[in-house]
Formats: structure tokens, C-alpha cells, sequence
């Protein structure tokens, strides 16, 4: 009986190498898509609050201060809510930080990530908050960092902050690569 499979394991192999043939000819490159940096000025990515409320569209980390209620807007900033009465939380305004996607809290500083820094905030009042300290995190100090897996256009820094990333598909441009 071994004898009997061993003769016929030539004839698998050569079974399974030509179920895995593949005809060149007819292979078609799928596009990749990649990322273009959008520019903006240094005044465009000032930290500021804006004392209007606004609608949560993309939120991220929810964060409880005292008696506000604090909701990550992905890449944009972060919501600030009265929260004294839980049941019906106010929406006092917004701090714009743009690329923001991560913070905590602590002994009334706000901890942020913002266009590759974390930075620290005052928010012993919301209407005046303060940056009392920037770090540089994975020297990356360009503006907003690029999406990590994608191709993209290489930054330059002459023509500005990078505030933002829109998808392409032109490959051409795509000479630096994100890893995370």
C-alpha cells in the first residue's frame, strides 16, 4: 500500500504545479491608491477654541474633566461639554487642533497630539486655554503625518504645513511611503 501512494505522488505535484499556472498576458494591474499632501499656513493650524458648538461627525477618545465631558473629533479637535447634569450634556465649544487623535487630562492640563507634537494645554477656563509645552514625536515635524501603509508625495516644505491628505491614484508622484 506505501508503495502504491509513493508512485502516485509524482503525478500530484505535477497536477498541482499546473493548477497554479498563471497566463501574464491576461494579468491587470490594479491601481494603488496613494496620498497627496494638502498645504496650509502656520495661522491654519493655530490652537484656538471656537465657542460655538458643533455636530460630532467622526469621534474618537471620550474624556471626563470635572464637570466637562470631553469628545476626540478625528483629526480636527476636540467637542467640550458641560457635563454638570448628565442626562443633558451642553455643548460649550470646540478646540481646534487639527490632526488630533489621542489626549488625556490631568491636574488641568490637556494632553494632545497635534500635526506630529504633543502638546500640553491649559483648561483652567476653556475661553483662554494656553500651550505650555511641545514635544516632537517620531521626528516628524512636517504638519499632519501621512496615513501609515500608503504611498504619498513627498512633503515639501517649502510650500507650507502639511493641515491634511487626500487619496490618489497617480502613481507617479508617489515616491515616499508611510510605514506607521
Amino acid at each position: 500500500m506505501p508503495k502504491k501512494i509513493f508512485s502516485l505522488l509524482p503525478t500530484f505535484f505535477l497536477v498541482l504545479l499546473t493548477g497554479c499556472y498563471i497566463d501574464e498576458t491576461n494579468v491587470t494591474q490594479v491601481d494603488q491608491i496613494g496620498y497627496r499632501p494638502v498645504y496650509g499656513s502656520p495661522a491654519e493650524s493655530q490652537i484656538s477654541f471656537v465657542p460655538t458648538a458643533s455636530v460630532i461627525e467622526n469621534p474618537g477618545k471620550i474624556y471626563v474633566y470635572g464637570k466637562y465631558l470631553l469628545v476626540n473629533e478625528q483629526k480636527k479637535g476636540i467637542h467640550v461639554f458641560d457635563n454638570s447634569s448628565p442626562d443633558n450634556p451642553i455643548n460649550i465649544g470646540f478646540i481646534k487642533i487639527l490632526g488630533n487623535t489621542d489626549m488625556a487630562v490631568k491636574d488641568g492640563l490637556l494632553y494632545a497630539d497635534h500635526l506630529g507634537n504633543l502638546i500640553s494645554l491649559s483648561i483652567d477656563d476653556f475661553s483662554s486655554i494656553q500651550e505650555k509645552g511641545r514635544l516632537p514625536l517620531k521626528n516628524w515635524n512636517l504638519g499632519l503625518p501621512p496615513p501609515a501603509g500608503f504611498k504619498f508625495e513627498c512633503v515639501d516644505s517649502q510650500k507650507g504645513i502639511v493641515i491634511g491628505w487626500t487619496k490618489t491614484q497617480e502613481q507617479k508622484n508617489l515616491q515616499c511611503y508611510a510605514i506607521n
